[in-house]
């Protein structure tokens, strides 16, 4: 087996290893990850068309460049080993901010805050359901007042604090020499922060999971809301499992050395080979049900009670 190195290369070191068949996958990445830009350019263009209420685009906007921003770190992260944790950090943190539009574009799509509680306020929450509580069929349920709307909004909001505070703490760590890719295993301090973030992420997702299976009974299907809901739901956990699960294979030899991967934090390429690819796809779903006719919004109604909780 090949000695693993314990330094992670420079970019020329890198890219002066590689075979011809793994430069040649290179360049196939980064097709995709501009094919991915690409995409979204086109959405921005007609989402800007099609739809008239700014509330609504805008959100839409915010999501979908989701795709592209963890399809260009991952693709500098790739070719440039040694910043592949810092757009790891970038693509965690993004992605927290587009889930949290992605809330205020489904309350949009109900028409605002207000609005969406009335059409609600008849409709039973239903609480045992996934990530979290999926099996526990002994939750109650409950109304959705205003206040069942606030805890809900505060569970998916908290990402946008903690995540990127998580993130600072490691590239702290990480500045300070205290955090190696080379070696992330359950005696590190950077593997369970991790585990908040992925806690974190869970439990936003769990909020979400019931506003979104809540508004079911009432949004418009034309929408396609679930469909939306599933395409950021994969998103989201790639971008927090992911990592994790990849750093853990390599730090036990599950992936193992290689002559072109022969450093101990392998495992970032082979995160951003994947994710690279996975970005590309999933702009390819969303581009499919983000182009579907949308229904009349009238601007007037999109009331918010608190507009710092709406990203401008």
């Amino acid at each position: 087996m090949v000695n693993c190195s314990i330094s992670t290369p420079f970019a020329e070191d890198f890219v002066r290893g590689l075979s011809p068949v793994m430069m040649g996958f290179l360049i196939f990445l980064l097709v995709m990850s501009l094919s991915t830009c690409a995409l979204f350019m086109e959405m921005w263009v007609y989402l800007s068309r099609k739809i008239s209420c700014t509330h609504v685009k805008d959100r839409c906007l915010m999501v979908l460049s989701l795709f592209p921003v963890v399809g260009i770190a991952a693709q500098l992260g790739l070719i440039v080993p040694r910043s592949a944790m810092l757009a790891d950090l970038l693509s965690s943190a993004y992605t927290g901010m587009a889930l949290f539009a992605f809330f205020h574009l489904t309350v949009a799509y109900l028409g605002g805050e207000t609005e969406m509680l009335e059409k609600l306020q008849s409709v039973e929450c239903t609480l045992h359901v996934g990530p979290c509580c999926c099996c526990c069929f002994c939750l109650p349920t409950t109304p959705m007042d205003r206040r069942a709307y606030s805890i809900f909004r505060k569970c998916v909001s908290q990402t946008v604090v903690l995540i990127p505070i998580l993130t600072f703490i490691i590239a702290v760590l990480w500045a300070d020499g205290k955090y190696f890719q080379e070696k992330v295993d359950i005696y590190s301090p950077v593997f369970y922060l991790r585990i908040l973030m992925t806690i974190s992420t869970l439990l936003s997702l769990y909020a979400f999971n019931v506003m979104v299976k809540t508004s079911l009974c009432v949004a418009d299907r034309r929408y396609h809301l679930m469909a939306k809901y599933h395409v950021i739901l994969v998103a989201v956990i790639i971008n927090s499992l992911q990592p994790l699960i990849f750093e853990l294979l390599t730090s036990y030899d599950v992936i193992p050395c290689t002559e072109m991967f022969n450093w101990q934090g392998r495992a970032s390429e082979f995160n951003n080979m994947a994710k690279v690819l996975e970005a590309f796809i999933l702009m390819l779903t969303a581009r499919v049900y983000y182009r579907k006719p949308y229904p009349l919004v009238d601007t007037e109604l999109l009331a918010f009670d608190n507009s710092l909780l709406f990203i401008q």
